[in-house]
């Protein structure tokens, strides 16, 4: 049993307390299905809507599961934000000032990334059940292409592997790629909890939340939700004018900074 639950603050105690609740009665009822099926999640979404509105500053989801396991089970959780374009820029010094001379676009790359696990991924399996499982930066079958033609700039056709780890370094330091191990606390084979942080500069669009679950290296079940990240307030008027109404958005946009200018001219005319 998945329980996510958006908010800025810290989720009350109460609310904890029955959420465990829940999620315990969802094992005790689904018993006998859970052992006709070793290692069967339950899986559920509570709440699968986040709303960016001007005063977003990140929020934490509360993940709470429930799985038909043993006590050194391994579980993993994988967030994935929806796909972008995202260029990646080499500067180099030329006549004594940086400049750009190298622009590559990631495709299919998801714009935020998030690994949850009991354990380090290498102590929880080897790298060709992580590559099966498409779980890790390196086996999201990403793709690279150079910004212009590399006969015309004469420079090298950039590949995954010598690129994929500056690309990794970039979207941690922003906060939306990371890996957090020994988040994951299972309880008595059963139940097991965890938070996923969202930064304030998250994409809007559909989240898919994978949840995991092996012995011994070896994938037993697995279990998909999603969550729903939108723009809301005043912040979503904007974004639906400049995307579905550019003409006035742009009309609006010049007006508005021709009145601002002239409005502070006048100002400064009578001081």
């Amino acid at each position: 049993m998945i329980r996510l639950y958006p908010h800025n603050h810290k989720i009350p105690s109460q609310m904890t307390f029955m959420l465990w609740l829940f999620t315990i009665l969802s094992v005790s009822f689904g018993t006998i299905s859970a052992h006709a099926n070793n290692g069967k999640l339950v899986a559920d979404l509570s709440e699968n809507t986040v709303s960016i509105e001007s005063d977003f500053h990140g929020t934490e989801l509360l993940l709470f599961g429930a799985v038909d396991g043993m006590q050194d089970d391994d579980i993993i959780i994988v967030v994935r934000g929806p796909d972008a374009r995202i260029a990646q820029r080499r500067k180099s010094k030329v006549a004594g000032i940086w400049i750009n001379v190298e622009t590559n676009i990631w495709t299919k790359t998801p714009s935020f990334y998030q690994i949850l696990a009991t354990r380090d991924l290498a102590v929880i399996a080897d790298e060709a059940t992580l590559q099966d499982l498409g779980v890790g930066p390196t086996n999201l079958a990403l793709q690279i292409t150079p910004e212009k033609d590399p006969q015309e700039t004469g420079l090298a056709i950039p590949t995954v592997n010598d690129m994929i780890g500056e690309l990794v370094a970039n979207m941690r330091a922003l906060g939306l790629w990371g890996a957090k191990t020994d988040t994951i606390a299972l309880k008595e084979g059963a139940l097991f909890r965890s938070v996923i942080d969202l930064p304030s500069n998250v994409y809007s669009g559909l989240y898919e939340v994978r949840i995991i679950h092996l012995r011994d290296g070896v994938p037993l079940s697995e279990d998909t939700t999603s969550i729903a990240i939108s723009k809301g307030g005043l912040s979503a008027t904007i974004y639906k004018m400049a995307h579905e109404f550019s003409f006035f958005y742009g009309l609006f946009a010049v007006i508005f900074a021709v009145a601002s200018g002239w409005l502070a001219a006048a100002a400064f005319r009578k001081k």
